[in-house]
């Protein structure tokens, strides 16, 4: 057993370890998922300087039992080398998730930081030959990597941006180099006895600051270009509500002057989100086209409102004056820019489409109608069904279900109301939170 003395810093640097691993979850709203002690315990227990301390008797117990089995007398620092350091991986590989699980820093992020610690544990064994100057490098060293990152902190608690896989693959790397170059120490036993001249001391420890010099560089070259990233993502975020808010406005209008009053337009678009979600699989071009199915009637801006609010049933005149808005709808957004435009031109052209080819205004039939259209075409006849207009009244949510499975590949697409049919119950908490006010 290796004399208490030489671990008692190791012992210092866990305790430190746990102590500000503590503060940083509080830092981070992240509350102790048991009583605060007890995390302070583990998080202690599985620190990189204990875990250094119990892997390096572990391995070395564990070493003596194989060469005794094997019936091997020599030690040999060649053999032993690969060997430490793959027990070495082994254990901060251990270490790595429990600290995971014990901060709720789940993936790459929790891993990542942890090495950050094993590597500065590591580097202080590179540069330390007593125990006393390892404590003296380890807060020299936590002070250096701390003035780097200060300006980070508040970021990297809280952003989801950052490469962290890439990062921990640098920080492996940077692992395995410390390890390599401490393991010189057990290939030429003069570099600690002080028989070696120091040029070969600084030539080791120069090798160790430049490596861990460029991947604090690579750190702070990543955290800057994820700051760049949420900037960017901050103003398209703005852009989009502001876009939002003017479409949101003009289906207001339209629905107005409809009379499709209350919520039509929001239920319709959330529909769409809800069943986008499901068919094409993909968050933002299922908000994209949420935010598009807004503008399906924007068409009707331009068809007199006297036949839109008509009480009583259309004449064949009238009901072509009102087909024409579908037509409009695209003549209105034709010049428009954007994905989420585009989205809105051709919903507004195709959502009277049907499957069988019957529909208009140029009857397209199954996939020749965009899948944008099909979702819509589904989201605004169950609305349209389920709501009161000064011409009808509002059907039963179940007749209008059943309305849209007996039109499955005649007005509709089969894949379309399949979704329809598989989200129902979450369509009908929509339509319940967003019902018209009577």
């Amino acid at each position: 057993m290796t004399p208490v003395y030489y671990y008692w810093p190791k012992l210092v640097a866990g305790l430190w370890f746990a102590v500000f691993n503590i503060y940083m979850l509080k830092r981070a709203n992240r509350p102790p998922k048991s009583w605060i002690g007890l995390q302070f315990v583990a998080l202690f227990f599985v620190s990189s300087g204990f875990l250094a301390v119990v892997g390096e008797e572990l391995s070395f117990s564990l070493y003596r039992v194989i060469l005794a089995l094997f019936d091997i007398n020599i030690y040999s620092p060649m053999l032993f080398l690969p060997y430490a350091i793959t027990f070495d991986a082994l254990v901060v590989f251990l270490g790595g998730n429990v600290y995971s699980r014990l901060t709720g820093l789940e993936g790459f992020v929790g891993a990542t930081i942890y090495m950050e610690y094993v590597c500065v544990e590591r580097l202080c064994m590179v540069f330390s030959t007593e125990p006393w100057n390892y404590l003296l490098f380890f807060v020299l060293f936590q002070v250096i990597l701390y003035l780097a990152q200060r300006n980070d902190i508040e970021f990297v608690i809280r952003n989801s941006t950052i490469q962290w896989r890439r990062i921990f693959v640098y920080m492996v790397g940077l692992f395995y180099i410390l390890d390599l170059l401490y393991g010189a120490y057990f290939l030429f036993p003069e570099l600690a006895s002080g028989l070696l001249e120091t040029k070969y001391i600084v030539w080791l420890d120069s090798i160790s600051l430049i490596s861990s010099g460029f991947i604090v560089g690579y750190m702070k070259l990543s955290f800057s270009e994820a700051k760049q990233v949420e900037k960017k993502m901050n103003y398209f975020k703005k852009l989009q509500n502001s876009q939002e808010d003017i479409i949101i406005s003009l289906a207001e209008i339209t629905e107005a002057k409809s009379g499709e009053t209350g919520q039509h337009i929001r239920r319709v678009a959330e529909y769409s989100r809800l069943l986008g979600m499901r068919i094409l699989k993909d968050v933002a071009e299922s908000e994209q086209l949420r935010i598009a199915a807004m503008m399906h009637d924007l068409g009707k801006l331009l068809i007199d409102q006297n036949i839109l609010e008509k009480k009583g049933k259309l004449t064949d005149e009238e009901y072509e004056i009102v087909k024409r808005h579908s037509q409009f709808g695209w003549n209105l957004l034709e010049h428009s820019k954007g994905e989420v435009m585009e989205m809105a031109r051709v919903i507004a052209l195709q959502h009277h489409e049907k499957w069988d080819g019957s529909g208009y205004p140029r009857g397209l039939r199954g996939n020749e109608i965009s899948i944008y259209a099909q979702i819509v075409a589904v989201a605004d006849v169950y609305d349209a069904l389920t709501s009161k207009r000064s011409y009808k009244d509002a059907w039963a949510a179940s007749d209008a279900k059943q309305e849209i499975i007996d039109q499955k590949g005649e007005q509709f697409s089969p894949l379309v109301v399949d979704a329809f049919l598989a989200c129902y119950s979450d369509i009908e908490r929509i339509r319940v939170r967003y019902m018209d006010q009577a």
